[in-house]
């Protein structure tokens, strides 16, 4: 019997003919992208979540927010089954997570003309650092800065845009996203380095029925298939009690 036929199995469970909703965080750009011509998402997120579904044998519905904060916000309305977000210790009493799968970088982004030149040289007094509130990294730099001030935005992009508008010196990021927005108009440039290694996994609620087992099956399963090409160093589950 096929893995997927043997997964099909679990159609005995009343949910699983229920569609699996897989939440996508489209503000992180390594993992997922909107195509121009339609709006609809692709990437790795999207690719995984619909292989999960039809390796458990149940329908997909993807359901986009344009954060992880506001994905996040979702889930004491039970909005979600399964979401492709960064391991944040701050999401552990709600949320368990897989293996990571693959680790992506926190780096920043000043203007052409500011003076700092790595960012071992962002934490310092009247410098204001802007970053997406409940983002992994956001979290991080909460623990982490001493001395910069920490602006808190809504997405990565608005905290780009204030950046480029002087609303700030310096705007935090995943990579991806803050390269692409740099190249777009040219007056930013990328701080060399990267001020965090971001874990990417696979989360659940708690007490979900889906338990991380069964999604470390699945990701062995995915990278047998060769649908995970960059996996993270390691790939053990991140502590994150």
């Amino acid at each position: 019997m096929s893995e997927c036929g043997h997964h099909g199995a679990r159609a005995l469970d009343p949910a699983a003919s229920r569609p699996l909703r897989i939440a996508i965080n489209l503000a992180n750009t390594a993992l997922v992208r909107t195509r121009e011509h339609d709006g609809e998402p692709h990437g790795i997120a999207v690719d995984l979540g619909r292989a999960l579904g039809e390796w458990l044998g149940r329908p997909v519905r993807l359901v986009t927010f344009p954060s992880a904060g506001s994905l996040m916000a979702s889930l004491g309305e039970e909005g979600w089954d399964v979401a492709f977000i960064a391991v944040d210790p701050a999401r552990a009493e709600r949320v368990t997570y897989s293996r990571s799968y693959m680790t992506i970088e926190g780096v920043f982004a000043v203007r052409e003309t500011s003076s700092l030149r790595s960012g071992d040289e962002v934490d310092r007094p009247r410098v204001r650092v802007a970053s997406a509130a409940g983002a992994a990294y956001h979290g991080h730099l909460l623990r982490s800065l001493r001395q910069a001030e920490l602006v808190a935005m809504p997405t990565p992009n608005e905290a780009l845009r204030r950046l480029r508008e002087g609303g700030c010196e310096v705007a935090a990021g995943v990579r991806q996203a803050v390269e692409a927005f740099a190249a777009e108009g040219g007056d930013l440039r990328v701080l060399p380095g990267r001020f965090m290694a971001i874990e990417q996994a696979i989360a659940v609620p708690r007490h979900s029925a889906l338990g991380v087992d069964l999604l470390d099956a699945f990701l062995a399963h995915a990278t047998t298939k060769g649908l995970i090409k960059v996996a993270s160093t390691a790939g053990d589950r991140v502590d994150t009690k």
